[in-house]
């Protein structure tokens, strides 16, 4: 069919494309062309998405929400007309969102990295490949430099021209295209996190530099040395390297100094202490995780402790972090990846409870309640523990006795049975009669 020839010539070039951008050593210039990213910051440091990855805070940062997003069930869900909702596991595009995005990657892998493009360049682009009934098959990412949004006309629709490195330049649709911007002044495209807070990200660079240059090149104490004469060259250079020798390095901190011929060592300038290196560190890295909102204690920050429980901590991980990438995620498939006609009745959702789950304690108690009061049933619970039903009368669910509906009058109390009167003495048989049944 021609649909389909099309379909396979579209997946060919993008394998290539794919293939010529992960093999690589680094990629390529195009790759980090972003406006506000690479300029020189007021440190004199070159930021880009290369380079921001080097603060171990921005990769943690970046790892930390693509691994959490990428690693949670992404299921496409059927609207029922008495409004529940079942998992739709026939339709094509359940297997590429959960298991499979192409023939080369995972589902998580390609997540994974779409969620990476979104938080180091504020958007994420991936190549749409649909069979000749336009149902999804295969999901390919695509580097975010190497396309452009445009709209040739006021009004009309967008289209994108891409430039990979090993295919032609070519201009693709919007069915052809999963697009996930992030924050956006106008909705179509995202602006970069790191081009936006390029000083701070700038300043956290610098400092590594500094640190690492300082414990290299210099010596343990900071000062000069004077001497009380002039010496020539050959004296000077034979001295030189023997201070370098003894006392330069950081393997060499904490020498005692010995100096000869009357030289004198006088201490100058500042030590790293004075400078408060270390807490301008800690500040930046303060700084990185307010600009990605991870919670400091998720960067092993050993001092940074949850404000409440670990349960608490986790559940404002989701609310306030999480949950708006997962609503940003679900509503640009429903805009890309379904189609027109589906879109009322399929919808893709995120299941965070994995991430909600207390410890055994709080969960059995909230488990015991949810049967007590009649919204759980056993087969409910044991789903939720990963656990298998043990049949139909798994599903049975249970409501307390005193309960009745809003509005009605209560069940008549049963009145108790009166205890049988005693029988007179003088009434009761004689020992000597017959007794009968």
């Amino acid at each position: 069919m021609p649909g389909a020839r099309l379909s396979r010539s579209i997946a060919s070039r993008v394998r290539a494309a794919f293939r010529a951008f992960l093999l690589s050593d680094e990629p390529p210039e195009w790759f980090w062309r972003t406006p506000g990213v690479g300029q020189t910051t007021g440190s004199g440091v070159s930021v880009t998405d290369q380079t921001a990855l080097r603060v171990t805070a921005v990769l943690s940062c970046v790892k930390v929400l693509a691994e959490s997003i990428s690693t949670l069930p992404l299921m496409v869900f059927e609207r029922q007309a008495n409004g529940d909702k079942r998992v739709a596991s026939e339709h094509p595009l359940s297997e590429v969102l959960h298991t499979i995005a192409n023939e080369e990657s995972t589902a998580q892998s390609v997540r994974e990295t779409l969620f990476a493009h979104v938080l180091l360049r504020g958007n994420a682009y991936a190549r749409v490949v649909r069979d000749g009934g336009g149902d999804v098959r295969e999901i390919w990412p695509i580097a975010p430099g190497s396309i452009q949004a445009d709209r040739p006309r006021p009004g009309g629709p967008l289209v994108f021209h891409v430039s990979e490195a090993g295919v032609p330049p070519e201009t693709l649709r919007t069915d052809q295209v999963w697009r996930i911007p992030g924050l956006s002044w106008g909705g179509a495209t995202g602006l970069s996190p790191i081009g936006m807070a390029r000083e701070s990200v700038g300043l956290a660079l610098a400092l590594e530099t500094n640190t690492a240059s300082a414990l290299k090149h210099g010596a343990r104490i900071a000062g000069v040395v004077t001497h009380p004469q002039v010496m020539d060259d050959p004296e000077y250079k034979r001295f030189k390297e023997s201070w370098d020798q003894a006392y330069a390095g950081v393997t060499n901190a904490g020498k005692t100094v010995i100096l000869e011929q009357g030289a004198r060592f006088e201490k100058v300038g500042m030590t790293f202490e004075d400078l408060q290196f270390l807490e301008l560190k800690k500040f930046q890295i303060a700084e990185i995780a307010r600009l990605f909102r991870v919670p400091l204690h998720m960067l092993f920050d050993d001092k940074a402790q949850p404000r409440a429980n670990m349960e608490q901590a986790s559940l404002e991980f989701v609310v306030y972090t999480l949950r708006p990438w997962l609503v940003r995620f679900e509503q640009t498939i429903t805009r890309d990846l379904l189609l027109p006609t589906e879109r009322g009745r399929y919808f893709a959702e995120h299941n965070v409870a994995g991430l909600l789950r207390g410890d055994f304690a709080a969960r059995m108690s909230g488990y015991a309640q949810g049967r007590q009061w009649g919204w759980w049933s056993v087969n409910d619970i044991r789903q939720l523990e990963n656990l298998n039903g043990i049949g139909p009368e798994g599903d049975v669910y249970l409501q307390p006795l005193n309960m009745t509906p809003a509005g009605e009058d209560q069940p008549a109390e049963p009145q108790p049975t009166p205890d049988p009167e005693p029988v007179p003495e003088d009434e009761g048989p004689d020992e000597d009669e017959e007794m009968t049944p």
